[in-house]
């Protein structure tokens, strides 16, 4: 029997074909990687998805699409400027025509959250009418416009989306838009608007796009309270409309309804004074303290417009003006407990500690019984923000809080977190729990719950309860503190 001798050469190609083969078989597939991924954003598990992105782009730095979700989990989180990288380096590496377009509806939202609306302009103009994203792309550029005050804008460009098609639940919060800045102009208008909002659409829809629902706005105001503003007496709707737009940040809309009510002579000296404190909120502090100003003069017998006073003089750093507005009010009003948080506010920012801590203790104690909860748990709330007296004064007050307040949700934290920096972690557990069962959507809840489930031993559980907190709020405080938790107890994936 004659055999045939097989060359060297051909023997080491074979071989190298073999394991080639082999390692091709068992090497994970990144499009199944990335799909497990895109189920995880898609789901809201955007901590899960953000370290699966992560690991992936890692893993293969050369694809684009991991670059590309990479850069949009860093979006929800935030993190804008790593964002931003991460979106070139996915274009560069080069991405199919629906990726994209996904990129620049990102970039421009990125880029518009930064300030640079130029270039948000650019990014956005660059997906085309032929595209599924382009009436994201419309009602992206109309909420920019309502950002920077252009109402007339805002509702042209939420009407052209309307016009492109939208999937339903952008559909919504497009209506819901339009509603809220028809209001007060137009209220039959709205009403045909609302209806539109809360009511579903027959016949064929475009499909919705999970992977850009992060970035579609929020209603805010909601449909629901545009509805009982349009249902209210039309002698109030104008002062109830400016207090809803100020609590928007649409400042010049809540002015010209502020005025109307005024021509009327509807608003009350209570909603000015409310008006004053939004501003104040919303950074615009000089016009606060001239409004505040008019209104102390306007009232001499009144200590709310000088207490209101003197925090805007407080922000403004000026604390020898708001100490004498505080004075005055004090003066009129010796056993007024807003007058004694003000102060509280005033001795914190003089460093002034125990002072601060007596005023806010008086305070509450001198509170009617109605309102007592929330003065308890503002003293709580100081308590546990300076840590001090926590377990002497700050306990105390929490659970005085959550027996006046039991179905709110940040006085069961408040008491979650006292409990458990005074060694009660059971305590704490329950509190939180409580506080979750009343808020499911509390990312202040769901963190505490996670701290006091590790203190009791129960990493698991409390490794998910802190994803859960990074989930529901992924560019807050509360991400950052989860993560740092786990970071420091070593359960990071």
């Amino acid at each position: 029997m004659k055999f045939h001798r097989i060359p060297f050469i051909q023997i080491a190609l074979i071989l190298a074909a073999t394991l080639l083969a082999a390692r091709l078989a068992f090497q994970p597939d990144v499009h199944d990687a990335l799909r497990q991924a895109d189920a995880l954003f898609v789901a809201g598990r955007y901590y899960e998805a953000f370290h699966a992105y992560h690991a992936l782009a890692t893993r293969a730095p050369g694809f684009a699409q991991a670059r590309l979700r990479l850069g949009m989990a860093l979006t929800v989180r935030g993190e804008d400027t790593a964002a931003s990288r991460e979106f070139g380096w996915a274009l560069r590496l080069g991405l199919n025509d629906a990726d994209t377009v996904l990129a620049r509806l990102y970039q421009g939202h990125v880029a518009a959250r930064m300030g640079y609306a130029d270039e948000a302009a650019r990014m956005w103009a660059q997906i085309p009418p032929s595209s599924a994203l382009y009436g994201l792309r419309l009602a992206l550029e109309a909420e920019e416009r309502l950002r920077h005050n252009d109402y007339a804008g805002a509702e042209a460009g939420y009407r052209a989306a309307l016009q492109a098609g939208l999937p339903d639940s952008w559909r919504r919060t497009a209506h819901a838009r339009t509603t809220a800045l028809r209001a007060g102009s137009d209220p039959t208008g709205a009403w045909q608007d609302l209806r539109m909002a809360v009511v579903e659409e027959r016949g064929l829809r475009p499909p919705e796009q999970p992977l850009a629902t992060p970035l579609r706005p929020l209603p805010r105001p909601d449909a629901a309270q545009i509805a009982a503003i349009l249902a209210s007496d039309e002698a109030i709707r104008p002062q109830l409309l400016g207090q809803v737009y100020l609590d928007a940040g649409w400042t010049p809309l809540a002015e010209a309804q502020f005025a109307l009510a005024r021509e009327r002579g509807a608003l009350t000296q209570a909603a000015e004074a409310y008006t004053a404190y939004a501003q104040l909120s919303n950074g615009d502090i000089a016009v606060a303290i001239a409004r505040l100003h008019d209104l102390a003069l306007a009232a001499p017998d009144d200590p709310r417009p000088r207490t209101l006073l003197a925090l805007a003089h407080l922000a403004a750093r000026d604390a020898p003006a708001a100490l004498a507005e505080l004075q005055e009010a004090r003066r009129m009003a010796p056993n007024d407990p807003d007058v004694l948080l003000a102060l509280g506010e005033w001795h914190t920012a003089q460093r002034d500690y125990p002072a601060a801590a007596a005023a806010y203790d008086e305070a509450r104690r001198i509170a009617p019984a109605a309102t007592r909860g929330a003065y308890a748990l503002a003293q709580a709330q100081y308590h546990l923000k300076t840590s001090l007296q926590i377990c002497e004064k700050g306990l105390p007050a929490a659970a005085e809080a959550v027996a006046w307040l039991p179905e709110n949700a940040q006085a069961w934290s408040a008491l979650a977190q006292a409990r458990l920096a005074c060694d009660d972690a059971a305590g704490s557990r329950d509190a939180a729990a409580q506080a979750v069962t009343i808020d499911p959507a509390s990312a202040e809840a769901a963190y505490h719950y996670g701290r006091a489930l590790a203190a009791l031993g129960d990493r698991t559980a409390a490794r998910s309860a802190l994803i859960r907190a990074a989930d529901l709020a992924p560019a807050s405080e509360w991400r950052t503190r989860a993560e740092d938790q786990m970071a420091a107890w070593g359960i990071m994936p």
